[in-house]
């Protein structure tokens, strides 16, 4: 019976979209200024995935819904069921749409486990965040601030992932490491394999993510306590990471299961 750790460790980042970057990188696109957060909840390895069955459509605000539980501030809220239907792709509202330069910004961690202790859960290397690459969209979990850019097509809304990942893993590792990402959100939404410059990386020669559920709700600036459009989202990822090992011809392949939430803010 496969057994694992919930809610381990959260490592909460800070997101900044800036509109003056924006602007003068990408002169097409109107001022707009959108501040967001993150919160990346990673879990511990595990043999089976960790999934919720939800759908990337996107919802209103509701007592129960994601904003709601993000709201909280509090990472027991964020639980996830074994049952999963496989989402489709994330669709982002209009005011997201378009070219953004992204300034990530590390902000600390918690420990939201009442029942595992610190030195336990610190012991335990195969934690997602723990090594660099084992949270491929957040590379360098504890970088101080890291830029990369998105770009969310303006008549889908569908984010170009492979710009999205490709910029964030180069630019939290500081240097160009991604050869590839193979991404196709109409083939097969829940699937990206990243491919690594040979001998560019410690930690890893290529990257299988594998998505098991999304979900997402939009907050109207009405129903907002800062007054401004929310749009909060998540994903529930396992991330199979190969890499050399010191077994002769034999891969070294590490699974590891965690969930990204995203708040953004108009």
């Amino acid at each position: 019976m496969a057994t694992f750790l919930l809610l381990l460790i959260v490592c909460l980042l800070y997101c900044c979209i800036s509109a003056t970057v924006a602007l003068s990188t990408h002169p097409e696109i109107s001022r707009r200024d959108a501040m967001t957060s993150a919160a990346a909840t990673t879990a511990a390895t595990t043999a089976a995935a960790w999934t919720i069955a939800s759908s990337p459509t996107i919802a209103s605000a509701s007592a129960t819904g994601l904003a709601s539980k993000l709201s909280q501030r509090d990472p027991a809220q964020l639980k996830n069921s074994v049952f999963n239907i496989p989402p489709g792709a994330q669709v982002y509202p209009e005011f997201m749409r378009g070219q953004w330069d992204v300034a990530m910004k590390y902000r600390g961690f918690l420990f939201p486990s009442t029942t595992i202790s610190k030195e336990k859960i610190v012991s335990n290397v195969g934690i997602p965040g723990f090594q660099k690459l084992s949270i491929a969209q957040v590379g360098d979990v504890g970088r101080e601030v890291t830029k990369y850019r998105m770009n969310i097509d303006k008549s889908t809304g569908l984010d170009d992932r492979i710009t999205s990942l490709s910029t964030s893993i180069d630019g939290h590792l500081g240097y160009a490491a991604v050869k590839e990402v193979l991404y196709n959100a109409r083939e097969n939404p829940n699937r990206i394999s990243i491919d690594f410059v040979p001998n560019q990386t410690r930690n890893a020669n290529r990257i299988e993510l594998f998505c098991n559920a999304r979900e997402s709700e939009l907050v109207p600036a009405s129903s907002s306590a800062s007054g401004k459009t929310v749009f909060v989202c998540s994903e529930y990822i396992r991330q199979v990471t190969f890499g050399l090992s010191q077994e002769f011809g034999v891969a070294r392949q590490v699974v590891g299961n965690y969930a990204h939430f995203w708040t953004w803010r108009g």
